[in-house]
């Protein structure tokens, strides 16, 4: 049998770069600029002549230390402690290794888009009222919403800071397009939120939406990065199909997985009024909507929608589903190293389409 490798096997050639995404996580988010600061380019420092302050104002700005620590620093240190897999700073990463190892930009582009998932997680939360993140406590249950909307607005502007230091406006333009979709499939979802009717269709647009379209991003901007705007589309719908098997994947573990394992609880996103794929499917088997509402409403809810999705051949009708996005991932990696001359060097991003589609968190 294969030994198919967790996350941090298959990333351990971009351990180096990791740590600078996360040396990088940590400066953007602490980062607060000096008095006067704000407006100067980063990197550059701004030499005050103190003649130029009123000696009210130079008496407060250029003390050493400050009496208490910034409430924004309060809630960066409540994000550092989370924690999080960096997954698509990994893929990002893979994908310029492959591409060009001497690529120097790839750890500032990796922490952007970390950075922009972070955030849409941060303004998730406070939309969904949740209580608990990544197995803590969330930031809106401790900071309250007003500030975590700030603070995901903080991470945007960080983020995008970090993608301009690349150099490249055709990367702007490509998480720009990104973050546009996310916002736009969270304000579709919330209208089919507790709607039994969503159809396949609708589900699959908000996913590529909601995440694949930053994962295409990733990849389409990695290829951007090094040079490679002939198959930036390709590289692009690689990541698209990468994320929507990395959705699809999450949304049935989130019916049949592991709460130990998977990290937070099962069942959360019907219960959260969100009908993913597996539920459609279950409820056009069972003939209506109300024979699904039936199921929701049991003594046992989760037990009775396992056993249902297990009778009905759901779970086999999602997993030929994913095997189909498998191969589509698959075949486009081959037509890119068959295209590029380096099918070798792509070995670590199939063993990550493995890694997605087989992981039990």
């Amino acid at each position: 049998m294969t030994h198919k490798k967790d996350l941090g096997e298959i990333a351990r050639s971009v351990q180096t770069e990791l740590d600078q995404v996360r040396t990088l996580i940590a400066e953007r988010v602490f980062m607060e600029e000096s008095f006067g600061e704000l407006l100067v380019a980063t990197g550059e420092k701004l030499v005050w002549e103190k003649i130029t302050l009123p000696s009210w104002l130079e008496s407060v700005v250029y003390k050493d230390t400050f009496s208490t620590e910034s409430r924004s620093h309060l809630m960066a240190r409540h994000l550092a402690s989370q924690g999080g897999k960096l997954f698509r700073a990994t893929l990002i990463l893979l994908t310029t290794q492959a591409l060009n190892p001497r690529e120097n930009r790839s750890p500032r582009l990796a922490t952007a888009m970390e950075l922009i998932h972070l955030a849409t997680l941060l303004h998730d939360d406070v939309i969904d009222r949740a209580e608990v993140r990544r197995g803590s406590p969330s930031l809106p249950s401790i900071f309250d919403n007003s500030p975590t909307v700030l603070m995901g607005d903080h991470l945007f502007a960080r983020a995008f800071e970090l993608i301009a230091e690349c150099g490249l406006m055709s990367i702007i333009s490509s998480s720009c397009r990104a973050t546009s979709a996310m916002c736009r499939g969270e304000i579709e979802q919330l209208h089919w939120i507790g709607r039994l009717d969503v159809n396949e269709e609708t589900y699959f647009r908000l996913i590529e939406m909601k995440t694949a379209a930053l994962m295409g991003s990733c990849t389409e901007s990695a290829a951007l990065l090094c040079g490679q705007e002939a198959c930036q589309g390709d590289w692009y719908r690689f990541g698209l199909n990468l994320g929507l098997l990395f959705q699809m994947t999450d949304d049935l573990l989130d019916l049949t997985g592991d709460a130990n394992i998977f990290g937070k609880q099962t069942g959360s996103d019907f219960t959260a009024g969100k009908y993913t794929l597996p539920l459609i499917l279950l409820r056009n088997r069972l003939g209506s909507p109300e024979a699904l509402q039936k199921l929701f409403d049991s003594p046992q809810p989760m037990a009775e929608i396992q056993m249902a999705l297990q009778q009905h051949g759901v779970l086999n009708e999602v997993r030929d589903h994913l095997n189909d996005l498998v191969e589509s991932c698959r075949t486009l990696l081959a037509h890119l190293g068959d295209q590029l001359g380096m099918r070798e060097s792509l070995v670590p991003l199939e063993e990550l389409v493995e890694f997605v589609v087989s992981r039990d968190r």
